[in-house]
């Protein structure tokens, strides 16, 4: 599963609109392409819409649209984990040295100590500066229900820089906390509508 850019994240204890949803949230596909479609307002988006009846993940795409209705009795737990790509930031790190260390010992080997010295600098701080960017824009975040069925519906993003929204894991738990109410909630509605 590829992450989405978060385009919009609601998610509050009480109903965020007209159609008594407690959560909200929006995504769109990663890269130019879809940032240009975005503009024209026909980009491919992933949204979860959570109610007190239903949880609903709907996709739509140049292609069509598609929608999964999972009323909220049928979800029996939820999870959210957040991932942060610090191997991959370490690597790029080494990289840098590496490769600043090979032409560092070239110049160094022709006599200049000092431009081998300043090159092998520049390509570590080149690095440290690549791995930090690298690091925050692919941080990412998973949130997901499973159904009591065993299937899970689960999606994963990453913060959005054009949109400015960056999500966390609070706010992933959150999510989860506002599922969980709900989900109690209507099952103390269903035991009370059973009573003679």
């Amino acid at each position: 599963m590829s992450a989405l850019v978060i385009k919009a994240w609601k998610a509050e204890g009480k109903p965020i609109d007209d159609k008594n949803n407690y959560v909200s949230i929006t995504g769109r596909e990663s890269g130019l392409i879809a940032w240009i479609l975005s503009l024209v307002g026909v980009d491919p988006t992933t949204a979860i819409l959570v109610g007190l009846d239903r949880v609903e993940f709907s996709s739509s795409s140049l292609a069509g649209t598609q929608s999964r209705l999972i009323p909220l009795q049928s979800v029996c737990s939820t999870y959210y984990g957040y991932h942060k790509p610090w191997k991959a930031a370490v690597g790029i790190v080494a990289f840098f040295l590496f490769f600043g260390t090979s032409i560092a010992s070239a110049i160094m080997e022709g006599g200049s100590r000092s431009g081998g010295a300043s090159i092998f600098l520049g390509a570590g701080a080149a690095g440290f500066v690549v791995a930090l960017i690298y690091y925050f824009l692919n941080r990412t975040l998973t949130l997901g229900f499973v159904e009591v069925s065993g299937h899970v519906s689960g999606i994963q993003f990453k913060r959005s820089v054009i949109e400015n929204v960056d999500i966390n894991e609070a706010q992933a738990k959150a999510v989860c906390t506002i599922v969980q109410r709900l989900i109690e909630a209507k099952e103390r509605r269903a035991l009370q509508a059973a009573k003679p």
